[in-house]
């Protein structure tokens, strides 16, 4: 700025500026956050280091002292008329994630900006306009992605076999433009790729067989001829599933979006996705009977105390005598960084039917957890795949993510009694994190996070537990913690057996879920 020529420009040198267009200037140079400075009726641009990343590689630093219309001509039609609003009113204008194309890096490039024009005051007249502004793409892009990954998951996990999961999946993704334009699964079938499922607006070409067969494991690849990386690609393949599962997820990806990291994140997380989804219709059609979503897994894992974890321990009464299971579900899931997740939740009845929609609200929690959903957001994306569960509506549950490392246990519940967290032999209640019950999808669905240090326990439970005809839920609360500190020094497996043992009614009225986890 201070080298370029101004007096070759209609500024003039700056030493004939009016004081108004100094002291403006003064403050663009001197802050950190981005600013420009557009002077005069052709608006002429002076700006700060900020601002001038917002340029990219293409426009600086040629844009100095240049008139906005001739550096940003591309977007000129959205963002003339505000200039000219501030010009005509003497007020400024502000605008929140205002989307726009821009042509900076070599490519057509979807953006957002937040920003405010403000008019600059030369005597009575406006004399130019203050631009502070701050570009918002990555967080607008990231939330739209985050929000499209809980629609997949919620609308596949929901399939029953491999075809559905594939049809649900490229009805999903190729519908949710701008992200994705189209999408395409191709299962493998004796060494051989056959085209499952296809969806979205706009076809695609076709791929050749030996390129998609070159596709394997969870990375993404660009199939583009010309692709340079960081710039956008328009088709890219990653491998999904496994065994009789596997197979290749093609998508059209949105061409005004570079394919760079986070790009890279996001269609990988969508493959983990449909790839998760049909690992579990696959099993699902060689695993279940006569009472098809219920897994024999899933009752192995409830119904076996001899497979206790040396730290966790879990114990399940159904309601209903005849049945293995219930509407009642617990579930101990190591994530893939070393953390724990814990989840605990009750459906609304008993027998057959709730112990349907038992099956698959665990197995999409199991999902979103496995995919890194905190608690929190598990929840959130809970509630729409409770409305698509027939008894899924108004469950509740319990979920925790414990860091043994960081010391701390992340949980949330929804309409679900708290946690119990004993340490040195008294009971502490994790009662913040609450919320209503699924499928009231509030836009309150917030978490807490507890500091756990070695030797505490944490005890889920299921209402069941606590809850009695003659009484209120408070004495069962206190009876609960009562037995708790009094067996806290005990092997979890004890723990887990007194709780049930002393707690619960010979017959009980209710699934009752205990999950007992020790702390090390």
């Amino acid at each position: 700025m201070a080298t370029h020529p101004w007096e070759r420009t209609a500024l003039g040198a700056p030493d004939t500026w009016p004081e108004s267009l100094r002291v403006s200037v003064s403050l663009c140079l001197s802050s950190n956050f981005p600013i420009l400075v557009a002077w005069g009726p052709d608006l002429l641009m002076i700006y700060n280091e900020g601002y001038r990343e917002m340029l990219g590689r293409d426009k600086h630093p040629a844009a100095v002292g240049r008139p906005v219309q001739d550096v940003w001509p591309e977007v000129w039609p959205d963002i003339e008329p505000l200039f000219e609003h501030v010009h005509a009113t003497g007020l400024a204008y502000n605008a929140a994630n205002l989307p726009l194309n821009v042509l900076r890096n070599g490519y057509l490039e979807e953006v957002f900006f937040t920003f405010c024009y403000s008019p600059i005051r030369d005597g009575d007249e406006v004399g130019g306009t203050l631009d502070v502004s701050i570009e918002t793409t990555a967080e607008v892009v990231t939330d739209r992605r985050l929000t499209l990954v809980g629609h997949l998951a919620a609308s596949v996990m929901a399939a029953q076999n491999v075809a559905e999961v594939a049809a649900s999946a490229v009805a999903a993704l190729g519908t949710s433009e701008p992200d994705l334009e189209w999408a395409q699964v191709h299962l493998w079938v004796d060494d051989h790729l056959v085209p499952l499922a296809a969806g979205g607006p706009r076809s695609a070409s076709p791929i050749a067989d030996g390129v998609l067969q070159a596709v394997s494991g969870p990375d993404a690849v660009v199939l583009d001829d010309r692709w340079v990386p960081g710039a956008p690609a328009r088709r890219v393949a990653v491998g999904v599933g496994s065994g009789g599962a596997a197979a290749v997820l093609v998508l059209g990806l949105n061409p005004l979006r570079p394919f760079d990291a986070g790009h890279r994140t996001f269609v990988e997380l969508v493959g983990r996705t449909v790839g998760a989804a049909l690992e579990n219709a696959y099993r699902r059609s060689f695993e279940l009977g006569q009472q098809r979503l219920i897994s024999d897994t899933l009752q192995a894992a409830m119904l076996a105390p001899a497979s206790d974890l040396p730290t966790v321990a879990a114990r399940y009464r159904p309601a209903t005598g005849h049945l293995a299971v219930g509407g009642d579900w617990y579930d101990v899931i190591s994530l893939p960084d070393g953390r724990r997740a814990l989840v605990v939740g009750d459906c609304v009845g008993h027998g057959l039917d709730a112990a349907t929609a038992m099956g698959q609200l665990r197995s999409a929690s199991r999902a979103l957890l496995l995919e890194g959903r905190s608690p929190a957001e598990v929840i959130t994306s809970m509630d729409h795949f409770a409305d698509s569960v027939p008894g899924g509506a108004l469950a509740t549950m319990a979920c925790a993510v414990i860091d043994l490392e960081g010391g701390t246990a992340t949980y949330a519940c929804a309409g679900h009694p708290p946690p119990l967290l004993v340490r040195q032999g008294e009971g502490i209640w994790l009662d913040d994190g609450r919320s209503g019950p699924l499928g009231f999808r509030s836009s309150d669905r917030g978490q807490a996070e507890a500091t756990i240090v070695p030797g505490d326990l944490l005890v889920f439970y299921s209402d069941g537990l606590v809850e009695r005809r003659d009484e209120v839920i408070d004495d069962g609360l206190a009876r609960l913690r009562a037995a708790a500190e009094a067996h806290a020094g005990e092997p979890v497996q004890a723990v887990a057996d007194a709780l049930i043992g002393e707690l619960l009614e010979p017959r009980p009225w209710d699934d009752v879920v205990v999950l007992v986890k020790r702390v090390h």
